[in-house]
Parts: C-alpha cells; structure tokens; sequence
C-alpha cells in the first residue's frame, strides 16, 4: 500500500532539511523529514505516491546525508582522527553500515587523514607546550593514531629540539621550594621533567647545560630549619651524640650536602643549646 504526499514543507531551523506530510483519512499528517539532496535525487513533490520500499530507501538515504552532514560539521572546528570521528558519529547513535560509508568518503577527499593530523599534533605540542615525546606519544594513542603514524610523526621532535624544550623548563622552573636541599630540589625537577615524556638522558644532559644551582645560604638555612625541626621533634627522646646521630641521619636523607650538616650540628646546634641552658638559668 502506498503513500501520498500531502504537501512539503521547509523546517524552521533548518533550511537544508524539509518535512514531508501525507494523507491519511482525509486528513494531512506527519510522514518523515529528508534532506535537501535527498528531495533533489528522490524528485519528491505533491500528490506523488510512495511505497513502503520507496520510503525505506529514502530513509536510508536520508542517514547516509544526516552522518555524512554531521562528520562534516565535527571537521570543520578542528582536525580530527579517523577513531575520533567514529566514536563521535557513533554516540549520536548511527548505524555501523552509514558511519563506514562516511569514513570512507572523508578519507576519499582526505578531509580526513591520521598520519596530516599526527604531523601536526607533534608540530603543535613542540611549539606551544613542555610535553615531552612519551606523553605525546600517549595523546595520539589516545586519539586513536597508530603506533607507526605516531614514531613517524615524533621523528619531527629531534634530540636536539627534544633538549631544548627540557632546558627552558629547567630555566623557568630551576628554583628551590623552602627548605629544600640542592640534592632534593635537582631530584623533584628532573622527575618532574621524566613525568612530562623526556627520557632520563634528555633531563640529565638538560641539567648539566643548565648548571640549575641553589645558592649556598640558601641551602645552610634550609639546613638550620630541618635540623632545627628535627630537634624538637627528637630533643625529648635523644640527648647528646645519639640526637646528633639522629639529627645527622635525617638531614642527610633529605639529601643535604654533608658539609651543611656538620656545620649545623657543630655551630648551630651548639649555640642553641647553649641559648636554651641560659634561659633555664
């Protein structure tokens, strides 16, 4: 049994997409929305009649256009992966067979190609970030690029560009935190460095260019205030030696020079002590 065409009409918010009404018991109803390229190739008009096939290919259609439409529209903000528009075409729920048809299409025209976007993602992450290769290298995993577009593409980022990049954040971050000795401060900023994808060879040849310092009275104080911490935390359970001991052992965990310490411990302390034995006086 067929179906007759009413009328068609534009929709409101969208010129590209017309409303195609039947009769049905004398009276003008809603039958289904296509679009415009489909009305064009279907010829749909007044007073035409269609079958049931008729509709479900128009139907058909009809999604290929909505996919094809909706991919196109994705690509047009930013550059997008082969996996990104799939999962994007998919969560609006379109079936497999018109998503593959897409895709296909996309990398026809190469509107869409996953080694142009890698090339550039690196490109991108070099210029503008402190991202290291591993990490960017997980971006683009994660974005669905291969193993080999992703080693291709990271071929850009040269060992020397790779050192470059690990410098400036040694410049920019090569600072001490309170407290903190040398020897902590050159650990905490090459993990951080190793965090953000540089091998160990690139931190560590990246630190030696840099020559990153902590000024010596910076760390003879920070040495004075953790050994003064650890004074008080200790000085009512060890006395004498034993507390240095103790004292020695926690400073130079926290990886202060050793000099620094027994500086400390034979002039700082001392006077101290002696400060305290005076206000007990």
């Amino acid at each position: 049994m067929g179906m007759k065409i009413a009328k068609i009409t534009t929709q409101k918010n969208r010129q590209d997409r017309f409303n195609v009404f039947k009769v049905e018991s004398g009276k003008e109803e809603y039958a289904f929305s296509v679009d415009e390229n489909v009305l064009v190739q279907w010829q749909l008009r007044k007073d035409m009649t269609l079958t049931e096939e008729n509709i479900e290919m128009i139907q058909t259609e009809d999604q290929k256009r909505k996919v094809w439409n909706d991919a196109l529209h994705y690509l047009t903000h930013a550059m997008r992966t082969e996996y990104q528009v799939v999962q994007y075409l998919k969560k609006k729920e379109y079936e497999q067979a018109p998503i593959e048809e897409t895709i296909g299409k996309l990398k026809e025209y190469r509107l869409l190609q996953d080694e142009e976007y890698a090339m550039a993602f690196v490109r991108t992450k070099m210029n503008t970030s402190d991202k290291g290769p591993a990490v960017i290298s997980e971006d683009l995993y994660q974005k669905g690029v291969s193993k080999d577009l992703s080693e291709k593409a990271l071929q850009q980022y040269t060992y020397e560009a790779q050192l470059e990049t690990a410098q400036l954040f040694f410049q920019k971050k090569g600072k001490p935190k309170n407290n903190e000795s040398a020897s902590s401060m050159k650990t905490r900023l090459i993990n951080a460095l190793r965090r953000k994808g540089f091998s160990m060879e690139v931190a560590f040849e990246a630190w030696e260019n840099e020559q990153v310092e902590m000024p010596e009275e910076e760390e003879k104080k920070a040495v004075f205030t953790q050994g003064e911490k650890a004074r008080k935390k200790w000085g009512k359970k060890y006395t004498g030696s034993s507390l240095k001991m103790k004292i020695k052992e926690h400073l130079y965990r926290k990886g202060f020079d050793l000099s620094h310490i027994e500086h400390y411990l034979q002039y700082e302390m001392e006077v101290s002590e002696e400060d305290n034995n005076e206000e007990k006086i």
